[in-house]
């Protein structure tokens, strides 16, 4: 078949990758590059060029990144590991929790006053129930249901959980209220460290552009089209679907839409027989975030000892991240800002994605658009058709579409394991 896929982030260059022997595949990506959320920038510090991945970054060597992780090896891209430390502390730096409480052997004494020592323990008994509700798979539940259902200590609740868990998200705390559980739990629950040591993460020498490149460079037949944008999908009089960009016109027998859910219903909404796929893909909400990479140690625990690659800050009202790479040797952090007054500085870069308000009626929404997948030869992929919000549901949602196109692939069964 012609098979056209808009959207050349994973989920499409993974669907192209699966799909293009058995297949005439092409793809369109409106951005000059591509990988989407996987996105490696390079900034000058001190006269050294750095690369920082300013979107996604955090995966594992875990169950829960089972399929990505084949992919790295079939595409044979190198990975180490580093300990992922966490710090939890107020907006300016002060009383910090961090996790564990020690670094390169030596005590955070900050973080073994009687507060933080209690806040770690009920921590270390809440994470140890997580892999039970996670397995249950229960999308129905709100992050506020279970943590009303654990019986918590409210100042525990105000003053550490949800200041940690909203942090990964950067939204307004009533909307993350409304999350799914399921979703604002997954990372802890993919990531439980065991006694004082911190879980382990991955990343990607020179970041994840290289597994990007990677991927567009082995792709063999596949024809990639970047820096053109979709402006409209209509059907041929021959009943193929067409697809409009650079004011060509351009036949397909099959289109993988691997895009947001709001591009892809923009897309189908003038199409009739897509009305039951576009009311579910309007159910899909979403918020922008905006990341910065900078050198500006104020975002960061006022105590250097208390420094950790992940670092949570939060007043009353919001949360935020601030990452740092210890190894890079230089003071070069990644923070959300969205709700920042003013930029950070020294200010080396800034970005802004869409991301998935991952409530209970995502997952919904998600559960009844898999029955009309591949209907009137149109297919949906993107981490929102797949599980949880990450890269792992992106990589999953290509290889469901190839079951469906090209079951017979060998790079599909080996990416299924």
């Amino acid at each position: 078949m012609r098979i056209g896929i808009i959207g050349g982030g994973a989920a499409g260059l993974a669907a192209a990758w699966l799909l293009e022997h058995d297949h005439d595949v092409t793809l369109f990506e409106k951005d000059d590059r591509l990988g989407g959320h996987a996105h490696t920038v390079d900034i000058e510090v001190d006269g050294r060029t750095i690369p920082v991945d300013a979107g996604f970054q955090f995966f594992a060597r875990s169950t829960a990144y089972a399929t990505f992780n084949r992919l790295l090896d079939e595409l044979e891209v190198p990975r180490t590991t580093y300990p992922a430390t966490l710090t939890v502390s107020r907006i300016d730096g002060t009383r910090p929790v961090a996790m564990p409480p020690f670094r390169r052997g030596r005590p955070v004494w900050s973080s073994l006053t009687p507060r933080a020592i209690v806040h770690l323990v009920r921590f270390r008994g809440f994470l140890s129930r997580l892999p039970a509700f996670l397995a249950a798979h229960d999308t129905t539940v709100t992050i506020a249901e279970y943590v009303e259902r654990e019986r918590l200590p409210r100042a525990f609740v105000d003053d550490f959980l949800f200041p940690l868990l909203l942090a990964f998200w950067c939204v307004d705390l009533a909307d993350f209220r409304r999350f799914a559980a399921y979703n604002a739990l997954y990372y802890l629950g993919a990531n439980v460290p065991r006694g004082l040591t911190p879980p382990r993460q991955s990343e990607i020498p020179g970041g994840l552009r290289v597994y990007i490149d990677a991927l567009a460079g082995s792709l063999e037949r596949a024809r990639l089209q970047t820096g053109i944008a979709v402006d409209a999908v209509a059907r041929g009089p021959d009943g193929s679907l067409l697809v409009e960009a650079a004011g060509t016109r351009h036949p397909f027998d099959h289109l993988v839409l691997a895009c947001d859910a709001r591009t892809a219903h923009d897309l189908l909404a003038p199409l009739p027989e897509f009305a039951d796929v576009t009311a579910q893909l309007a159910r899909f909400r979403y918020f922008d975030t905006t990341i910065a990479i900078h050198g500006d140690r104020r975002l960061m625990p006022r105590e250097r000892a208390a420094w950790s690659v992940v670092n949570v800050r939060t007043d009353a009202a919001h949360s935020s991240l601030s990452i740092w790479n210890p190894s890079r040797g230089a003071d070069v952090f990644k923070s959300w800002v969205t709700f920042d007054d003013e930029l950070p500085q020294p200010l080396y870069a800034t970005a802004t994605y869409r991301h998935g308000l991952i409530d209970t009626e995502y997952f919904d929404a998600q559960r009844r658009l898999r029955p009309l997948q591949g209907r009137h030869g149109v297919s949906l992929a993107g981490l929102y058709t797949a599980d949880a919000d990450s890269h792992e549901s992106a990589i999953r949602s290509a290889v469901a579409v190839a079951e469906r196109l090209a079951p017979d692939a060998p790079r599909l069964a080996r990416l299924r394991g």
